[in-house]
């Protein structure tokens, strides 16, 4: 008999020391709207090596039909008089500014959330330090307020959540280590959002490696099904994941500054690109001094130019008309008119079109002027020739 109540103790004995790890510390109901913030006054003195708890907080934040269910799992260990592997993970829908705070010789943890209608309640996890005591986990107290101005070591704690594998969500999308798909399973990029087509899966977004500081970014674009082992440097997906790529985007970040788009199309070809300088190009990779650079021909319906400066100044009455003989001159010189650009000119430089209008202008303007002029000449011979007429016939 004294053998069986020996083993019945044991037993009891046992389970108290095992239950003795889980703390039933406290349960909250909030009813009004926080002014400062929840503020949990611990019993855990703040001393090095003493305790290392697991302090959960869960419930339901009714946040006026906004809120949902909370979990919170919060976990520190003082070393060094320093707050260490302080994190905090959450289950729920709530996830509040975390802060951890030396209040007077005991811990505190601030929720930096102005509750409306919170209920939670608090329990611990403390097993393995020796001088971890019971009684840190009961007297806990919950008031709406801030740090007091003395708290020490105060540390926000970040949050921190790690899943293995492949994680669901809404049955359609996952995580593959770094990465997100959406409709894939199987993410390729930092950001895969993939819309399965005949031959093709779509829609690609991710960082390209750091090879070259000046034109690794953010790649987006559509890439073929087609298996293959074509192999573009300037491409890291290609590299990684093979295959074409029908068209996309790079965010080229550039060093400092410079960052620039390119657009690509067909194989991956680069067709246009912005630059850092807000150039459009199209065709080249350099804008030289122009705004919008295109290596080909412009096909356009109507064309507008704004120009200062035009050629009616050939019309005031104090503008010096070359004479036909000068022309003649710088013809037969230069074989061009004057002031308009030579063939050599044009090649090497180019054609300023509103340049080129004006100059036209002034030369159909002072065109006009010689017209003016000659058929002054013909009038004024007509009607000496009518008037030698007239006198030869009253002889």
């Amino acid at each position: 008999m004294r053998s069986i109540l020996l083993v019945l103790a044991l037993m009891c004995s046992l389970a108290l020391s095992v239950r003795a790890q889980y703390y039933d510390v406290l349960s909250v109901s909030l009813n009004t709207q926080l002014t400062n913030g929840i503020k949990i006054k611990t019993n855990i003195p703040f001393q090095n090596s003493v305790a290392m708890p697991t302090i959960m907080i869960e419930g339901f934040d009714y946040n006026k039909g906004a809120g949902g269910p909370v979990d919170l799992k919060l976990t520190w260990y003082v070393l060094s008089d320093k707050f260490y592997s302080a994190f905090v993970s959450a289950g729920g829908a709530l996830n509040p500014p975390v802060t951890l705070a030396n209040e007077n010789g005991k811990i505190s943890i601030f929720l930096n959330y102005k509750a409306y209608y919170l209920r939670f309640h608090i329990g611990a996890f403390a097993k393995g330090l020796p001088k971890d005591s019971a009684v840190y986990y009961t007297n806990w107290t919950v008031v709406d307020s801030a740090l007091i101005p003395e708290a020490t070591v105060v540390t926000s704690v970040p949050y921190k959540n790690a899943f293995a594998g492949t994680v669901y969500m809404i049955d359609s999308v996952a995580t593959n280590g770094p990465k997100l798909g959406i409709n894939t399973t199987s993410p390729r990029a930092s950001l895969d959002v993939a819309t399965t087509i005949t031959d093709t899966i779509t829609s690609v977004l991710g960082r390209l490696p750091d090879g070259n500081s000046a034109g690794d970014g953010t790649f987006l674009g559509v890439k073929a099904y087609k298996a293959n082992t074509y192999n573009i440097p300037m491409f890291g997906l290609i590299n990684k994941y093979g295959g074409y790529t029908n068209c996309g985007i790079i965010f080229n970040r550039g060093q400092i500054t410079g960052g620039y788009l390119t657009f690509l199309t067909n194989n991956g070809t680069e067709k246009m690109r912005l630059d850092s300088g807000g150039n459009l190009l199209i065709g080249v990779k350099t804008a030289g001094s122009y705004k919008l650079a295109v290596a080909g021909t412009i096909g356009a319906k109507k064309l507008t130019i704004t120009q200062s400066g035009w050629a009616d100044y050939v019309f005031n009455p104090d503008y010096k008309l070359p004479t036909l003989a000068e022309i003649e001159t710088h013809i037969k010189e230069n074989h061009k008119l004057p002031e308009i650009p030579s063939e050599k000119e044009i090649s090497e430089k180019g054609l300023d079109i509103a340049e080129m209008q004006k100059l036209q202008m002034q030369k159909i303007e002072e065109l006009t002027l010689y017209l003016i002029e000659e058929h002054k000449a013909n009038v004024k011979l007509q009607q000496e020739v009518a008037e030698l007429k007239k006198k030869l016939e009253n002889k």
